[in-house]
């Protein structure tokens, strides 16, 4: 009966011996969003207000270059002031 014991007890600890602390894995660094499957859903609303932010500034420059050649046009016809 002692020998079951001690054959108990000796297969008990050399289970529990390899339940010790080991080093963690490294982990691996998450991936960037881009890289995933919503990647479209993050770079798009980027694109759309550069889109939206370079035809502003088209319009704002015809605008300005609009005015400029009105404002010019005015000056000429005016008469010198003395």
């Amino acid at each position: 009966m002692r020998e079951y014991v001690a054959i108990g007890l000796l297969a008990t600890a050399i289970t529990l011996g390899g339940c010790g602390k080991s080093e963690p894995e490294k982990e691996e660094p998450p991936m960037k969003v881009e890289d995933t499957v919503f990647g479209p859903l993050v770079s798009t609303p980027k694109k759309v207000q550069d889109d939206t932010d370079a035809a502003a500034r088209k319009y704002r420059d015809r605008l300005n270059e609009r005015l400029e050649t009105d404002e010019g046009a005015n000056k000429k016809d005016d008469p010198p002031q003395d």
